[in-house]
């Protein structure tokens, strides 16, 4: 694979040995105006926070988060939603509905590498072109062999696209992010490979 002239930032993380984890948190049906877990303690940085309910009934929203996370307001579509946790500390959201019924939830994420830390690589171009009206190509190099995901998120959190989620080998890879299907704003572009994780900004222009 031909190597882009663009420089290479080069990222050392320090990370756990174990996958990162989906939490899932179900919400109103049989379960009334409540979050079912309604607090989580063993979250960790690069693990994805899904909420399953009618959102149209309990609208969600990201009431406190730690400084560098993405933030999100009255999510009020759809019966899923996922967050992917960037940064640690407490985060609090609620029903912006039911908040005074007591619809409220918390957890609480730890940095990455708090047990049996392990050292891993990972290099990553800016997405190209950038701004992007139809696609971006992002080039990424991998140390180590492993499981790697590469998520789209919008400027509310919203996760819109996952371009890749396969195992891949040592070495250089391409992926293209389809760009027609977004509307024109902000995203971020997410590589996670274990518990590592990259992140850039990008622009779609149409």
């Amino acid at each position: 694979m031909k190597r882009i002239c663009y420089a290479f930032f080069l990222f050392v993380f320090f990370v756990s040995a174990a996958s990162a984890k989906t939490w899932t948190i179900n919400f109103g049906g049989a379960l009334g105006n409540v979050y079912s877990p309604s607090s989580l303690d063993n979250v960790t940085v690069g693990d994805t926070i899904t909420w399953v309910g009618s959102f149209s009934f309990h609208p969600l929203t990201l009431t406190q988060s730690p400084s560098g996370a993405a933030t999100f307001a009255h999510h009020n579509t759809g019966n899923s939603f996922s967050y992917v946790v960037t940064a640690p500390g407490s985060y609090s959201y609620q029903c912006d509905v039911h908040f005074s019924f007591g619809m409220t939830g918390t957890f609480t994420a730890a940095a990455s590498g708090v047990d049996q830390p392990v050292e891993m690589q990972m290099m990553m171009d800016p997405s190209y072109p950038n701004p992007a009206m139809h696609e971006s190509m992002v080039h990424f190099e991998l140390t180590n062999p492993g499981h790697v995901i590469l998520r789209v998120f919008d400027a509310t959190g919203k996760l819109v696209l996952t371009p890749a989620d396969d195992d891949m080998e040592p070495g250089f890879h391409m992926v293209t992010i389809d760009t027609k299907q977004l509307a024109a704003g902000s995203y971020q572009y997410v590589l996670q490979q274990g518990n590592a994780v990259l992140r850039r900004e990008m622009i779609v222009v149409k």
